[in-house]
C-alpha cells in the first residue's frame, strides 16, 4: 500500500506539472495558443512575449509555485520518503516539459525546477542565480541565462548537501545533474 501511495504521490505530481498557466492565460485574453508564438514554448518568457512583463511574472509565479507545492505536499503533508520527495521533484517538471494535457508539448522546465529546488535545497539556488544574472548581463536572454544559471546546479547542490547525513543524497544530487541536463 506504501508503495502505491508513493506512486500516486509522484503521478499527481506530473499532472500538476503539466498544467500550464502560460497556455491558459494566453488562452484566456487572446484566445490563441501560446505554442504557436516566439519560441513555441507553453513557459513564462514565451508567456511575456504574447501578454508582456505582466504575463511573464504571472505565469513565473504560478510556474515556481507548481514545482514548490509539489514537493513541499510530497514532504511534509504525505511525509513521503525523500526518493520519492525527489521523484515528485522529477516528475513536476516533466510534467510541465511534456505535459498530457497539451499533447506532450509545453514548456521548458526552468521555473518549476526552481520552485521545486526551494524547497529541496534552497541555498543551491544562489550559485544558480548569480550565473544566471551573470550570464544575463552577457546575452540579454532570460532563457539562456535561465539555462546557463542552471549548470550550476548539480555543483551547487552537492556542495550544500555534502555534510547532511541520509542515503537519499546521492539521489537528490544525482536528480540535480539529470535535471538540470533535461531542461
Amino acid at each position: 500500500m506504501q508503495q502505491l501511495a508513493q506512486a500516486v504521490i509522484v503521478f499527481a505530481a506530473y499532472l500538476a506539472g503539466g498544467l500550464s498557466p502560460g497556455y491558459w492565460l494566453v488562452r484566456l485574453r487572446t484566445g490563441g495558443d501560446i505554442r504557436a508564438s516566439g519560441s513555441g514554448s507553453a513557459g513564462a518568457t514565451n508567456a511575456g512575449r504574447v501578454l508582456g512583463a505582466g504575463g511573464f511574472a504571472a505565469v513565473l509565479a504560478l510556474d515556481l509555485a507548481k514545482g514548490a507545492v509539489c514537493v513541499a505536499a510530497a514532504r511534509h503533508l504525505f511525509n513521503a520518503p525523500e526518493t520519492t520527495v525527489g521523484l515528485a521533484a522529477a516528475a513536476v517538471v516533466l510534467g510541465h516539459i511534456w505535459p498530457l494535457f497539451l499533447n506532450f508539448r509545453g514548456g521548458k522546465g526552468v521555473a518549476p525546477l526552481i520552485g521545486a529546488w526551494l524547497v529541496l535545497c534552497p541555498a543551491a539556488l544562489v550559485p544558480v542565480l548569480l550565473l544566471g544574472l551573470a550570464a544575463y548581463a552577457v546575452v540579454r536572454s532570460f532563457s539562456m541565462a535561465g539555462l546557463a544559471g542552471l549548470c550550476a546546479l548539480p555543483v551547487s547542490t552537492w556542495w550544500f548537501v555534502r555534510e547532511r547525513a541520509g542515503a537519499d543524497l546521492p539521489a537528490l544530487q544525482a536528480g540535480a545533474l539529470a535535471l538540470a541536463v533535461l531542461v
